[in-house]
């Protein structure tokens, strides 16, 4: 199962597009959005909302608390 090189969310094979460059490097895609945002838009997909992250040292400290930890602290 071949990795999407914007949102890296894995898919089966047939599904998607695979993107042979000129040095060599093979990108692939799971969705037309993932490929309109990388070749055409030159997205960062680190910027982009709707990637889910999978590691957690990504998402700030503030988010990862819950809501009742926050109202802990507010009082």
């Amino acid at each position: 199962m071949p990795a999407c090189s914007f949102c890296k969310k894995n898919y089966e094979w047939p599904r998607g597009l695979t993107l042979a460059l000129n040095d060599g490097k093979l990108l692939y895609f799971c969705s037309g959005k993932c490929r309109k945002n990388l070749l055409r838009l030159k997205r960062d997909n680190k910027k982009v909302n709707w990637v889910v992250r999978t590691k957690k040292e990504n998402i700030p400290e503030e988010k990862q608390k819950s809501g009742e930890d926050l109202k802990k602290e507010e009082k």
